[in-house]
C-alpha cells in the first residue's frame, strides 16, 4: 500500500470552486467555439481570435475578483498541504504496546490494541486526524474564545458562552472526575496531541494558527456543550412564567395543556386581543432529540437508533469501531468525546434520547452579587470587554424577568454533571450491570435504552433535580434524584421499548420533563412495531426512515370539512395519502396552513404577554393542543377579531397556504449540509458543503429532516454486533478525502453514485516511543 493514495478523486471538488467554474467553463467555450469556426471556416486568424478573447474573459474576470482569488489560493494551499494521507507507523506516546488502525471502504478507523487505554489513545489519534479543527471549535466555542480566530462574527457567540461560565465549569468537573473517568480522557489527550503535532488541519491552516494542546478538561468541557445544546432551556422557563403572569390560572394551563384535549375555558373569547403579532408563536423550533427503540427480533432484541441534532459538516457524531480483548465497542460518538451514545460492546446494545428534562429554575438574584469584566480578544479586531455578573455560581440573566433581576440555577454548573460514568457502559456484561453503571451515573440528562440478548429496559440518567409530583413547574428543585429514583420501565410483556423525546416514562412520583415531545414520532412507531411479533433489521431501518405524519390529519379534516365540494383544493386535500413525500402537494399546503393558524389564533390570546416582556415568544411544542381546540370548539369568538364563520374563516386560509398553486413538500423542503467556514467565505461553500435536496420527513415523522437539522446519525444494533449506520456525509472532515460526502447518498436515500468497493484503504501501526 502507498503511503498517500491518489489524489485524484478528489481533486474534482475543487472544480467547484468559483474561478475554476469561470475558467473551466470560459476556456472550454472558447476552444470549442474556435474550434468549429476552423472546421467551419478554414480560416485559422478568426479562431485565434476567438481564442483570445475566451482568454481575455478569463482573465478580466479573474482580474474583477482578484481579491476573492487571493483568498481561494490561500484555501486550496491549506487544502492541499492538509491532505490526508496513510501515516505508516506511528509514534504515539503513553501507549503501552502496538496498536493496529485500519480504515477500509467507509473511512472508519478500527482499532485493535491490548488494552482498553491504548485502544482510546489510538481513538483519540484517529478522532484528532479526521476531525482535528471540529474538536477545537467546539473547545473554543464552550470557552468563549471563536473570535480569536474567527473575528467579530463569533463575538455575541462568545459573549454568551463567558456569561454561561462553561470554562469555569469544566475545571471545576475536571478535578473533581473519578480515576477511571480521568485515565480515559487522559489517554484519549495523548491520540489527539498526536495528531495535532502530525499535521495540522486544513482550517487552521487557511486561519494561520495551530491548535494548542487538548486536555482532560476539554473533554469534560466538550461533555458540558452537548448538555447544554440538549438540556438549556431558558426560553422555555421564562416564557411559562410570563404567561402565568400575565393571564388568569385557567387560560395559562389551557394555553399550557399537558392534557391531550384540553376544553377552552369559560370566557376564554375575552381573553383575546383584537390583534397579535404572528411572531409571537414560535413554531416547530429543531429541538435536539432522536428516535431510539428495542423490538424482539430473530433469537434476540434488535435496537434502532436515530439522533436528531444540527446537520452540519463535518458530521456532528463520529463513528467508532474499537476492539482490545474481550471487547469490541461500536458505535455513535460526540467528537472530543471517548464515549459511545449509540452503540454494542457485544454483550448488550444501547441508545439515547434527550430526555427534555427540567434541569433549570431562575431564581431571584439576590444581593451579594459579583461582576467581573473578561476581555475578549478579536482576530483583526479592538478586543471586546464582557462584564459577567454571578450569584455564587449561577449566572445573572443580562435579561430581567417580569422587570425582576433573576439568576440562572442549572444543573450543567454542577461537577456531577460532567461525571462521564455514563462511558462505564462499554464494561457492562448484561442488563443489570448496565443498570447499575446508569444508576450510579449522572451527567447528562438523558433517556437510555439498553438490552442484552434476553432482556431490556428504558431508563432516565443524568443529574435531575427532585420536584415531586404535582408541584407547579415554576416552583424551584430540590436537590437532585439517586440513581434508583429516576423512572425506568423494565422488561416489557411484549419486548418492545420507544422513547422518541415523549412522556414515555411514568412521573406519577417525581416530575423531570419540560416541554416533551406531544408523541406523534413514538406513537407512529408503537403502531409500527406492534405490528408483528419479529422484526429484522432491514425493517428497522424501513421505519427510520417512515415519512407518516399523524400530526397534519388534524389539519387536513378541518380544511376538508371547511371547503366546498368540488373545490379542487378539498380533492387535493382529501386524497393526501398521510405521508410527508417529497411530491406530495397536499403535504405542503397543510404545513403552512398549520403555520398560518398558529400565528392567527393563538397570537391574540399571547399579545398581552409583550408587555411583560417585549421579547416574549411562545415557544411550546404542545401548542396544537390547544389550537386544535380553539378550532374544534366552533365558536367564531374564540377566532380572530371580525370572524363570523369559523368554515369561511379556516377555508380562507387554506386558499392563502396554497397560494396560485401548490407546491411539492420536495420544493419547500430543501436539505443541504454546510461547512461553518460558509460564513466566512460562502462562495467555497460548493466545495466544502453538500448542496440542499428534496427530502421526505420533517420534525414531526420519524425520518426527522428539515434544511439544518435532522437525523446526524441512524444505527441499527444488536448486543452482538453493529448492523447498519447511516450518517450525513463522511468519517473524514476533509473535503478532498474520499470520505468526506461518500455517505450522504444513502443516508439521503439518493441511488447510490459508485460502488465504494476496491476503494483504497489505509492500515498503520501505532507504536509506543522507541519501540
Amino acid at each position: 500500500m502507498t503511503a498517500c493514495p491518489a489524489h485524484r478523486p478528489r481533486l474534482r471538488r475543487l472544480w467547484l470552486l468559483p474561478t475554476a467554474r469561470v475558467a473551466g467553463a470560459g476556456g472550454a467555450a472558447g476552444l470549442a467555439l474556435a474550434a468549429g469556426l476552423l472546421a467551419l471556416l478554414a480560416t485559422a486568424w478568426v479562431a485565434a481570435g476567438v481564442l483570445v478573447a475566451a482568454v481575455a474573459a478569463v482573465a478580466g474576470y479573474a482580474y474583477r475578483n482578484r481579491a476573492r482569488l487571493a483568498v481561494e489560493r490561500r484555501l486550496l494551499r491549506a487544502l492541499r498541504d492538509a491532505a490526508p494521507c496513510c501515516p505508516g507507523d506511528v509514534e504515539l506516546p503513553g501507549l503501552a504496546g502496538p496498536v493496529k488502525a485500519e480504515s477500509t471502504g467507509d473511512g472508519v478507523t478500527r482499532i485493535t490494541a491490548e488494552g482498553e487505554h491504548d485502544a482510546v489513545r489510538a481513538l483519540g489519534y484517529a478522532m484528532g486526524r479526521d476531525r482535528g479543527f471540529q474538536l477545537d471549535l467546539i473547545r473554543r466555542s464552550g470557552a468563549g474564545r471563536l473570535a480569536e480566530v474567527w473575528g467579530r462574527a463569533a463575538v455575541p457567540a462568545d459573549t454568551e458562552y463567558r456569561r454561561l461560565g462553561l470554562a469555569a465549569a469544566a475545571r471545576v468537573a475536571t478535578e473533581r472526575l473519578e480515576r477511571p473517568e480521568r485515565e480515559l480522557l487522559e489517554a484519549f489527550a495523548e491520540g489527539v496531541n498526536a495528531a495535532y503535532a502530525a499535521a495540522t488541519p486544513f482550517e487552521c491552516r487557511f486561519l494561520s494558527y495551530r491548535p494548542g494542546p487538548w486536555r482532560v478538561e476539554d473533554s469534560v468541557l466538550t461533555s458540558l456543550v452537548l448538555f447544554h445544546s440538549l438540556s438549556y432551556n431558558e426560553q422555555a422557563k421564562r416564557a411559562e412564567a410570563v404567561v402565568r403572569r400575565a393571564l388568569p390560572g385557567p387560560v395559562a394551563d389551557f394555553l399550557l395543556a399537558d392534557a391531550e384535549d384540553p376544553a377552552p375555558p369559560e370566557g376564554l373569547a375575552g381573553h383575546r386581543a383584537d390583534a397579535g403579532t404572528p411572531d409571537l408563536v414560535a413554531l416547530d423550533r429543531a429541538v435536539a432529540g432522536s428516535n431510539c427503540w428495542i423490538a424482539p427480533g430473530d433469537g434476540q432484541p434488535l435496537l434502532a437508533c436515530d439522533l436528531h441534532l444540527a446537520l452540519g459538516l463535518p458530521n456532528v457524531l463520529y463513528e467508532v469501531d474499537l476492539a482490545w480483548p474481550g471487547t469490541r465497542l461500536r458505535g455513535l460518538a460526540s467528537p472530543g468525546l471517548p464515549v459511545v451514545l449509540a452503540g454494542t460492546n457485544g454483550r448488550i446494545a444501547w441508545g439515547v434520547t434527550n430526555l427534555t428534562a427540567d434541569v433549570l429554575d431562575l431564581v431571584p438574584a439576590g444581593q451579594d452579587l459579583r461582576t467581573r469584566t473578561e476581555r475578549i480578544r478579536v482576530r483583526g479586531g479592538k478586543p471586546v470587554d464582557v462584564d459577567v455578573t454571578t450569584d455564587g455560581t449561577m449566572p445573572v440573566s443580562e435579561t430581567p424577568l417580569c422587570g425582576e433581576k433573576v439568576a440562572v440555577r442549572w444543573t450543567g454548573h454542577d461537577p456531577r454533571a460532567a461525571d462521564l460514568r455514563f462511558g462505564r457502559l462499554a464494561h457492562a456484561g448484561d442488563l443489570d450491570e448496565a443498570v447499575a453503571v446508569l444508576d450510579g451515573a449522572h451527567g447528562v440528562a438523558l433517556n437510555v435504552l439498553v438490552t442484552d440478548r434476553r432482556r431490556g429496559a428504558h431508563l432516565a440518567t443524568g443529574l435531575l433535580p427532585r420536584r415531586p409530583a404535582g408541584t407547579p413547574r415554576t416552583d424551584p428543585a430540590d436537590g437532585h434524584l439517586t440513581g434508583p429514583e429516576r423512572p425506568r420501565i423494565t422488561d416489557p410483556a411484549d419486548g418492545i421499548l420507544v422513547s422518541a423525546n415523549d412522556a414515555g416514562l411514568p412521573e406519577d412520583v417525581f416530575r423531570f420533563g419540560l416541554d416533551l415531545d406531544p408523541g406523534h414520532r413514538a406513537r407512529r412507531i408503537r403502531t409500527v412495531l406492534g405490528a408483528a411479533p419479529r422484526h429484522d433489521a432491514a425493517g428497522m431501518r424501513a421505519l427510520q426512515h417512515d415519512i407518516a405524519a399523524e400530526l397534519y390529519a388534524a389539519y387536513r379534516d378541518l380544511a376538508v370539512a371547511a371547503l366546498p365540494p368540488g373545490d379542487p383544493l378539498r380533492a387535493l386535500l382529501a386524497g393526501w395519502d398521510g405521508t410527508a413525500a417529497t411530491g406530495s402537494r397536499a403535504f405542503g399546503v397543510l404545513v403552512r396552513l398549520r403555520e398560518d393558524l398558529a400565528g392567527r389564533v393563538l397570537a391574540p390570546y399571547l399579545a398581552v404577554c409583550r408587555e411583560h416582556d417585549p421579547a416574549f415568544r411562545f415557544p411550546f411544542r404542545t401548542l396544537d393542543r390547544p389550537l386544535l381546540a380553539i378550532l374544534r370548539a366552533r365558536d367564531p369568538a374564540l377566532l380572530p377579531a371580525g370572524t363570523r364563520d369559523v368554515d369561511g374563516f379556516v377555508a380562507d386560509r387554506v386558499r392563502e397556504a396554497a397560494g396560485e398553486r401548490p407546491k411539492p413538500w420536495g420544493r419547500l423542503n430543501r436539505v443541504g449540509l454546510g461547512h461553518p467556514f460558509a460564513s466566512l467565505v460562502p462562495w467555497a461553500n460548493p466545495v466544502l458543503g453538500i448542496r440542499p435536496r428534496p427530502q421526505a420527513g420533517m420534525l414531526h415523522t420519524v425520518r426527522t429532516a428539515v434544511p439544518g437539522f435532522g437525523a446526524a446519525g441512524r444505527v441499527v444494533v444488536t448486543p452482538d454486533e453493529l448492523v447498519s449506520v447511516e450518517l450525513p456525509a463522511g468519517q473524514s472532515g476533509h473535503p478532498l478525502s474520499p470520505h468526506y460526502v461518500d455517505r450522504h447518498g444513502r443516508w439521503a436515500e439518493l441511488p447510490p453514485s459508485r460502488s465504494r468497493e476496491g476503494r483504497p484503504g489505509c492500515g498503520y501501526a501505532l507504536r509506543p516511543p522507541g519501540t
